[in-house]
């Protein structure tokens, strides 16, 4: 028979499990029976479906939603005790190092050590836990909430910590591995009280009786470090039975989405729901969920009409960020409701992505973590210049100094070389090429579900000519995230060369539908024209090059389709004020230098068929700026 999902401990953990399931390592018919009994247990239906060859997924009808499954909801457990301890300690101390629970800092003497979030929490829960083994399934647990990651991830969070602390995977001195069983803190650790807590009054029992959004935990203040939000309830003032469900399972569809986006810590849907129907200050529940971002919003029926209104707020500011309202039919209410928490998981990514990059740049450099140089090196990747590409590589590099196990800044670093093979001169992009897929294979080795790495890797492949490895890691970013707009747009661009521009378009289509404000929104016109233009639909290409044209940011390819498409057209006029556009954002641009663009496509008439175009629209031979 087929044997269970490898994780069916994360599984059902991620289903509302009120405690861990322990389903052993035997044969696959006895883990089976194990997971049956403990669906059974927890009050739902067995029964289980197929999701790839030889895998299946419990289907766990009927089991309640109950609160997020992590130690927390055992009684009597460390945590819990710890949690009524908190109060009393401010700071934990060991030889020189100290960690500061109130202001999440780690301190060398009186020197800041910066370190990501999840690397603070981890060197907490060990020492919290020292007196013991702590397994990789309780940090699993305590560090990412429930969420399904790779052990890659855990063992690069070890590392940065041991390296924080000065310690190392060969001594340690302070995080010692015990083989097949987890971790353990082995330093001599001093606690130090709070005296701030201990002056602050115990609250009457009354006051205790009554639930409120700040009886949950704080995971941590919203602060430096990789960014982190939670979706509130969707609200469904209508109060329609459907309209209610909807706004439910909306809620749900959005958390999923988002989480597929990895470099974004969300929190679990029931974080945010003692905030269910209340009016309260984002900044409130900032402080209590320890989140920088809120997304909020409603669902309003009208007949067989809705609404949906969504929010992105700053936590720390309660300023609204991005706004957008959907209108749709009820017709097919669960094929709406993916449609929507994808188009709105889409959009928001972007927006997200921007205001980090945009905070990383503002951050003084004395304050940055890996996470701030990475982000930085974004900011100047996106410029598309060779001085910006020397200074996003020289970001990407100190953020892989900081922390080696950090995948995205290795997948950055290879879509810098990526860049640089188009940008700097054809004598450099062998090399170029092959260090971009190094890099590439090093960011998925690291983090295998980052869809961004396995996109970079893709595009590697892509421009190497390995088109069949390129596509099947392209549609392995999209199958784990399909509100990844960059991703169908990559696989989008290597199908236009394969000759396969129908499917092309669909991609592009779909990327364009799935971030409308991207910020690479010119290019997903440009292309989408190219492969109406290898199609010898000319027309449509050059409509959909002038919305490439149009876009504030835009580079000079939509300009160059267009001067193409109009000169096999025989628009001459429109095609010299093209063509006229077209070098003035790219001065030594000529037949030569598109040739060069294409080094990546074979021999292929549609190569040869757009040169023609864009000599019939006037471009010269040679570089105007060389003569």
């Amino acid at each position: 028979m087929a044997k269970p999902c490898r994780d069916l401990t994360a599984i059902l953990r991620c289903r509302g499990f009120p405690a861990r399931v322990r389903l052993g390592s035997g044969a696959p018919r006895l883990r089976h029976a194990a997971a049956t009994e403990a669906i059974r247990q927890a009050g739902g239906r067995t029964g289980w479906r197929p999701i790839a060859r030889g895998t299946l997924l419990p289907a766990l009808h009927g089991i309640p939603a109950a609160r997020a499954a992590t130690r927390r909801d055992a009684p009597g457990t460390g945590d819990e005790a710890l949690e009524r301890s908190d109060g009393a300690i401010a700071m934990l101390g060991f030889g020189p190092f100290s960690l500061d629970l109130r202001r999440q800092e780690l301190r060398c003497g009186d020197t800041i050590v910066h370190v990501e979030p999840q690397v603070f929490d981890l060197l907490v829960h060990l020492i919290r836990h020292r007196d013991r083994v702590v397994s990789k399934d309780e940090l699993l647990d305590a560090i990412w909430h429930g969420r399904i990651v790779s052990e890659a991830a855990l063992s690069s969070r070890i590392n940065a910590a041991r390296k924080a602390i000065g310690d190392d995977g060969e001594s340690q001195r302070l995080i010692r591995t015990v083989h097949k069983r987890g971790f353990r803190f082995v330093g001599d650790v001093t606690e130090m009280p709070d005296a701030e807590a201990a002056g602050e009054a115990t609250p009457p029992p009354e006051s205790a009786a009554q639930p409120t959004p700040h009886d949950a935990p704080p995971l941590r203040p919203a602060r430096g470090g990789r960014p982190s939000i939670v979706v509130l309830p969707f609200a469904s003032p209508g109060a329609e039975a459907d309209a209610a469900y909807f706004s439910y399972g909306l809620t749900e569809d959005i958390v999923r989405m988002l989480a597929r986006f990895r470099w974004l810590d969300v929190l679990s849907r029931h974080s945010g729901a003692p905030f269910r129907d209340r009016e309260v200050d984002p900044r409130e529940i900032g402080t209590a969920l320890g989140v920088r971002y809120i997304v909020q919003g409603s669902v309003w029926r009208l007949g067989r009409r809705a609404r949906i209104t969504a929010d992105l707020v700053c936590a720390e500011t309660a300023r609204q960020l991005w706004s957008e309202a959907f209108d749709f039919s009820l017709d097919d209410l669960l094929s709406v409701q993916r449609s929507m928490a994808e188009q709105i998981a889409a959009t928001i990514e972007p927006e997200l992505a921007r205001l980090e990059r945009e905070a990383a740049v503002r951050r003084p450099p004395r304050h940055f973590d890996a996470w701030d140089f990475y982000q930085r090196g974004l900011f100047h990747l996106w410029g598309f210049t060779v001085p910006g590409m020397e200074q996003a590589e020289a970001m990407f590099r100190r953020a892989i100094e900081v922390d080696p196990g950090f995948a995205r800044a290795h997948g950055g670093l290879s879509y810098v070389h990526l860049q640089s093979a188009i940008l700097r001169p054809a004598a450099d992009r062998a090399a170029l090429l092959e260090a971009a897929l190094v890099e590439a294979r090093i960011a998925v080795s690291l983090d295998a579900e980052d869809s961004m790495n396995l996109c970079v890797l893709g595009r590697a492949h892509t421009f190497l000519r390995d088109y069949p490895e390129a596509i099947a890691r392209l549609e392995q970013a999209v199958r784990i995230n399909p509100s990844f707009a960059q991703g169908w747009y990559a696989l989008g661009f290597t199908f236009i060369f394969c000759g396969r521009e129908e499917e092309a378009i669909a991609c592009i289509e779909r990327a364009t539908d799935l971030s409308p404000r991207d910020p690479h929104l010119a290019s997903f016109h440009a292309m989408r024209a190219l492969a109406h233009f290898f199609l010898d639909d000319f027309d449509s290409a050059a409509e959909l090059a002038r919305q490439g044209a149009r876009v504030p940011n835009a580079k000079f390819w939509p300009h160059a389709v267009l001067a193409a498409a109009l000169g096999l057209l025989g628009r001459m006029e429109e095609a010299a004020r093209a063509v006229a556009e077209l070098l003035r954002l790219h001065p030594a641009y000529s037949i030569e230098a598109a040739r060069g663009d294409f080094f990546f496509c074979p021999d292929h008439p549609c190569v040869e068929r757009f040169i023609e175009g864009l000599r019939r629209a006037g471009v010269p031979d040679h570089s105007p700026a060389a003569g």
